[in-house]
């Protein structure tokens, strides 16, 4: 079953491989599924490998609904890696050390695993820019405690995974130890794999949603505008 660790009365969801939500499969889109496989050889190398000071984790970034979250689980469900989630506005604390005690548990948790992906969504909600009006004292304080927590990951166990829309708020120390990748706005043939895979998933029929999206493709620009449909 998943496990729950509490802390600090919030809760990071930890999932074994096999318990993973989604898979590789589930990944439709030629563009997203270069980014998962990217992705997936750089640490799939750095762990068969033994590389202990590889590329610490990625930046996945672009516009809300537009599956970065979706890829990240699927590139761990690849991997057969166990996925530490949380969300970054579950780290936000408005006490001092509260955050960085989380921080420090959530890497804890990672390095009792085998093989671990830590992924972090909307990640600019705990890891602002220092001079950002919202990136102080106790923003800066955990900020420092995930440098900490990065400078000593073993690359062969552990990576992280960060996802944000608000790349541009993102302290630049973290931008600077981590692999930033964009992710594009999907093709039209692309939502249109995913209206398919979408209507399949919920026994509907596909055609008048494949037909709207073939007359004005503009009305849809991200994932979430397909789930939006009726």
């Amino acid at each position: 079953m998943e496990e729950s660790i509490s802390v600090n009365e919030k809760e990071y969801r930890i999932y074994t491989p096999a318990e993973i939500p989604v898979s590789e499969h589930d990944v439709k889109g030629n563009e997203y599924k270069k980014i998962l496989e990217k992705v997936a050889r750089i640490i799939y190398h750095q762990k068969t490998l033994g590389i202990k000071e590889g590329i610490k984790g990625f930046i996945f970034y672009g516009e809300v609904g537009i599956g970065k979250t979706f890829i990240a689980k699927a590139i761990a469900s690849k991997l057969g890696s166990y996925l530490i989630f949380v969300d970054g506005a579950d780290i936000a604390r408005a006490y001092y050390g509260q955050s960085e005690r989380q921080i420090a548990n959530l890497f804890r948790e990672a390095e009792r695993r085998p093989h671990s992906i830590v992924l972090i969504d909307d990640c600019e909600s705990v890891f602002p820019k220092r001079d950002w009006i919202k990136g102080q004292s106790w923003h800066v304080a955990q900020n420092n405690v995930f440098f900490h927590c990065l400078d000593n990951l073993d690359t062969s166990r552990v990576v992280v995974i960060l996802t944000t829309n608000r790349y541009d708020l993102i302290d630049k120390a973290i931008v600077d130890r981590l692999y930033p990748i964009k992710f594009p706005l999907p093709s039209k043939q692309t939502l249109k794999e995913i209206a398919r895979y979408k209507c399949l998933k919920l026994r509907l029929q596909a055609d008048d949603i494949i037909k709207t999206i073939e007359k004005d493709p503009g009305n849809f620009r991200t994932i979430r505008d397909i789930e939006k449909y009726n």
